[in-house]
């Protein structure tokens, strides 16, 4: 497994029924996830993601010849409650089956490449998976990607240099790391400077028996005059 797209038994089912009655596949949702298909699982059976963990959605399936394709999309606005990143390992597209009744019909593994889903808290980000389906005697589905996303070893170093020198790239790390500066900072006040008498350790993160004069400002726990 690891990186391809399956179609399950109620995809085949559903391009059996246009085969034979024609009409069009009809999307109702398309989901992402974190979950890995446990060792010698069928993804052919699957009704529902491992481990869903977001909505997306897909461009309108588009006729080819003799293939049908497709493109799934995650927007980070499509799930604003989100909190945390999380790896994207697989990706869910349903549509009314051949009962007329809502299915999973394409299941996509991406456990072996996954990436990173940025809540909008963080900044966001879009992420996207062309699919193609070939309908036929080899039909299934495969992950396609156009030329323009290939490029070479150190244009992709160069655009990485660039992205993490950016004062405005990974906010989440730079705050751990900024609250992780402010602690030890802290820890080298109490303990590396010579102190005769009482000592004691103020913060501003509340003023909880506190008098002070100034403007506290709470977010960065300081006061300000």
């Amino acid at each position: 497994m690891g990186y391809c797209v399956y179609m399950t038994k109620a995809g085949y089912a559903l391009q059996a029924k246009l085969f034979a009655e024609g009409g069009d596949v009809r999307i109702t949702r398309v989901e992402v996830g974190s979950g890995i298909l446990p060792e010698g699982a069928d993804p052919g059976t699957l009704a529902e993601l491992v481990e869903r963990r977001a909505a997306a959605t897909s461009t309108a399936p588009v006729r080819r010849g003799c293939a049908v394709g497709l493109e799934i999309e995650y927007r980070a606005d499509l799930s604003p409650g989100l909190e945390e990143p999380f790896q994207i390992c697989e990706f869910g597209v349903f549509a009314l089956g051949a009962d007329g009744e809502e299915a999973l019909i394409l299941y996509g593994d991406l456990s072996d490449c996954p990436d990173t889903a940025v809540p909008e808290r963080y900044g966001g980000c879009v992420r996207r998976y062309p699919v193609v389906m070939i309908i036929g005697p080899e039909a299934g589905a495969s992950l396609g990607y156009p030329a323009g996303a290939w490029a070479t070893h150190q244009e992709l170093a160069d655009a990485l240099a660039a992205h993490d020198g950016d004062a405005n790239a990974h906010p989440y790390i730079r705050g751990l790391c900024a609250d992780v500066d402010a602690r030890l900072g802290l820890m080298e006040l109490m303990y590396a400077t010579d102190v005769n008498g009482n000592p004691f350790t103020v913060t501003f993160g509340t003023l909880d028996g506190l008098v002070v004069t100034g403007v506290w400002n709470e977010p960065q726990a300081r006061l300000e005059f």
